[in-house]
């Protein structure tokens, strides 16, 4: 679009901008009050002496433009817009769009939005619930975390604010080590944030089982405490106790729950809280009255400030809502992963180029969560919707959704999920990368399926660790391609691995409140389990089927300009009409095949598209599809899911052949 597209598009009442691209763009005295700029690229761009009051500038690229004189009263900006380093958004009257405290696009509620009220870490919530469990003397509590160091320093903080606020007499606080045993914290007075391990007792003995060792000192110590009558706090810290007590260790299983038995019955002194730590853990059965699990998410973007990022500020010289952009970009990382990668920063001298520290930390990031095997990180890129031809149901139904996918005052009202059923094809999955590029979140792509492990117990606890990650990097869109390869053998497995993980998943999205929007497709629902489409758990299904007359226009027109060829005009009808049925995708091989036919350098002719198209058998046409073509007839007849976009009466039934 180029400037005076854009002041007569605005003077006709359009207010809707999202993504436009004018890097470099000569645009003084322009007037875009009010306007929808939301991801726009404006980098370079002259806009001297114009008129943005109250516009929507969430996420948009304004580095190096020329912004003197311009009228910016109450325009909406976040921590993802981009300005040049000596623009000061607060003095030009702009206002930081912060979703806890103001919605910055037009919704209408029957009631106020309520206050904000203050909110903890998930690592502060984590430690309080640590406290308070220690607190009502449970005496086993499964800390679940695949960083052992902060779930170590957790459960030492929590000892410690147990202590501080309680009138108890004495507190003593271990960990247990496979090489070194029984090791005591101990505290230096003059310098506490300083903490040594002391150890308690022999070292275990390599000929006897280390953990039927440890649990024999642990029932020694508390009958020699007990006997003292002491109001004390014992606590100890168990790590990778997960992994060596499984579901077959029958007797070190009865030797813990013999333990945890005997604390029961010296209450109410002493009090001995036993903290297994591990990534996840398949509780022996016999063990299962007694734990309580206690999960310790990833660090969020403010946690991951303050204890990295905000040290920068002034060995750096960085603003602090620098450091804060850092921050959120290194979300979804393990907080020593983003310790390691702020002193890589440091050694390549980055922190003065924060474009390319935001690069790093983004490919850091991207390793961490594939290290879970089944998950991959896309940044958002592209023009979002605006790339997509056709699905204008699909479109319409997201773009309502946006202002309440990014307020958070109102979490119960988040957009949760949909799931886009249809021809392979159809544009299922180029769509849910468009609404991740609109809505300027990432995408993560879970492969479930792969992550079955002959070792039972194993596929759930690579499960738990998947979705800590996908939660870790919220807000995002959660993608899952064919839901039915990783959901279809519920049920059917020997060991239950595959009922367990769809069990595990079901949960998690019907329960997480973080903005993460799942996105599932599927080629035939019915081979799915039943549960999955009870109510509520999708906020939509919608049925995807091959272009209409005008999608197939708008889809040859983006794709043949795509690949830099303009069909014969001549032709054009002659083509919308004979691709009736094609999917997207078999659209976009008829250009490729006629470009292919034509030779390199040369100008495809008539002759060629003919003879592109007379090679190309449509898939509507295979016995499965046409199978398939009846049963979504049927679901749309029948309510079962909403039209992607128009259908034209009789469209469908003039894809299915008559029996013979």
């Amino acid at each position: 679009m180029n400037p005076i597209q854009l002041t007569e598009q605005y003077n006709a009442g359009k207010r809707d901008f999202r993504g436009l691209n004018l890097i470099s763009a000569h645009l003084p005295n322009i007037e875009l009050s009010e306007a929808d700029l939301r991801g726009a690229n404006l980098r370079g761009a002259w806009l001297s002496g114009g008129r943005l009051n109250k516009a929507n500038l969430c996420g948009s690229d304004l580095t190096g433009a020329e912004l003197s004189d311009v009228e910016l009263h109450g325009a909406f900006y976040d921590r993802n817009t981009r300005f040049s380093e000596d623009f000061n958004p607060t003095a030009a009257g702009m206002i930081l769009f912060e979703p806890k405290n103001q919605v910055p696009t037009t919704i209408q509620l029957e009631k106020p939005l309520p206050e904000t009220k203050n909110w903890e870490l998930p690592y502060q919530k984590c430690n309080r619930s640590l406290q308070e469990l220690l607190q009502a003397r449970c005496p086993l509590i499964f800390l679940r975390s695949s960083e052992e160091t902060r779930a170590l320093n957790c459960a030492i903080a929590a000892h410690q604010n147990l202590i501080k606020s309680t009138d108890i007499d004495f507190g003593e606080l271990a960990r247990w080590s496979s090489i070194d045993g029984w090791q005591k914290l101990s505290v230096d007075p003059n310098n506490p944030e300083e903490i040594q391990w002391q150890g308690l007792g022999s070292p275990p003995d390599k000929n006897s089982d280390p953990i039927i060792q440890a649990l024999g000192i642990l029932q020694e110590r508390l009958k020699k405490q007990a006997d003292k009558n002491l109001d004390a706090q014992h606590t100890y810290i168990l790590p990778d106790w997960s992994t060596l007590i499984e579901p077959d260790c029958h007797l070190t299983a009865r030797k813990l729950k013999e333990l945890i038995i005997a604390i029961e019955e010296k209450r109410p002194r002493p009090k001995m809280s036993l903290i297994v730590v591990g990534a996840d853990w398949s509780i022996p059965a016999i063990l299962r009255p007694y734990v309580h699990i206690l999960d310790l998410p990833l660090p969020i973007g403010e946690e991951l400030y303050q204890d990295v990022f905000s040290n920068a500020e002034a060995k750096y010289q960085l603003q602090e809502e620098q450091a804060r952009r850092l921050s959120e970009q290194a979300q979804g990382m393990p907080l020593q992963a983003a310790i390691q990668t702020a002193r890589l920063i440091t050694t390549r001298n980055l922190w003065t180029n924060l474009e390319s520290a935001g690069q790093l930390l983004l490919e850091v990031k991207k390793q961490e969560i594939r290290k879970t095997g089944v998950l991959e990180y896309y940044s958002p890129q592209g023009q979002g919707l605006n790339d997509v031809g056709g699905l204008e149901g699909i479109k319409n139904w997201i773009r309502s959704r946006q202002a309440w996918f990014e307020q958070d005052t109102r979490p119960e009202l988040l957009p949760r999920a949909i799931l886009l059923e249809g021809f392979p094809g159809c544009g299922k999955s180029f769509i849910a990368k468009a609404i991740a590029q609109e809505w300027r979140v990432p995408q993560i792509n879970f492969e479930i399926s792969r992550l079955q492990s002959k070792w039972v117990g194993e596929s759930e606890s690579n499960t738990h660790e998947a979705l800590r990650a996908i939660e870790a990097s919220a807000p995002n869109i959660l993608f899952m391609d064919e839901i039915e390869k990783a959901f279809a053998g519920v049920g059917g497995d020997s060991s239950g691995v595959s009922t367990r993980q769809f069990g595990t998943f079901l949960s998690w999205l019907n329960d997480h409140q973080y903005p993460i929007f799942f996105i599932a497709t599927s080629n035939d629902r019915a081979v799915l389990p039943p549960e999955l489409f009870r109510a509520g758990r999708f906020d939509e299904i919608f049925i995807v089927m091959p272009p209409n007359r005008q999608e197939r226009l708008e889809i040859l027109q983006k794709r043949a300009q795509a690949y830099k060829i303009t069909p014969p005009p001549s032709m054009l009808e002659f083509l919308i009409k004979e691709t009736a049925g094609f999917t997207g995708a078999e659209i976009d091989k008829l250009i490729k095949e006629t470009i292919y036919l034509g030779g390199i350098n040369q100008v495809p002719t008539e002759a060629h598209w003919q003879e592109a198209l007379n090679q190309i058998i449509p898939q509507y046409t295979t016995p499965n599809m046409q199978l398939l073509l009846r049963k979504y007839l049927q679901l749309l007849e029948e309510g079962g899911g909403k039209p992607a976009s128009f259908i034209e009466p009789g469209f469908l039934e003039s894809l299915i052949f008559s029996p013979h």
